[in-house]
């Protein structure tokens, strides 16, 4: 049986996220969506940057240190060219915290490249998921830290 929770209520025995990166090139949009631990993730701002905020009480300054702390850890590269993303918000929902990305700009729909290193700095044991989709057909790919690039 696998037991999840904060640490607030009970620890959970493993370390993982999930990264959803959602490409439709008739559109013209990319989007991003991360899951987390949210203990996890208030540890790893308040170690990098001394920042203590409650990602459950929603304010405006968590996006701040959320969208230095994504863009520092996952790039996206679509046919080589770097693809720059801004916080549209966030969520929590039980013992997890979902940010909600999007592209300032799409360029285009040739082989993507991502770098996912979101927790890395403090748990060796973290793994992350990252699913590709693409035009709604689904591509996952699993790093486990160190490893830090998946190819679509």
């Amino acid at each position: 049986m696998i037991v999840l929770g904060s640490s607030s209520k009970s620890t959970h025995p493993f370390y993982i996220s999930v990264t959803e990166i959602r490409s439709d090139a008739k559109a013209q949009t990319l989007n991003v969506s991360c899951r987390m631990f949210t203990d996890d993730l208030q540890e790893a701002l308040y170690k990098l940057y001394q920042y203590k905020g409650d990602l459950e009480k929603q304010d405006a300054q968590h996006n701040t240190f959320l969208q230095k702390y994504i863009a520092e850890r996952l790039q996206v590269r679509i046919g080589n060219k770097p693809v720059s993303f801004r916080l549209v918000g966030y969520e929590t929902e039980e013992e997890a915290t979902w940010c909600y990305l999007e592209a300032t700009s799409f360029p285009g729909d040739s082989t993507a490249e991502v770098h996912d290193r979101l927790l890395y700095d403090f748990l060796p044991e973290q793994t992350n998921l990252v699913h590709f989709y693409r035009d709604g057909k689904r591509s996952s790919f699993k790093l486990v830290n160190p490893e830090e690039v998946a190819r679509f």
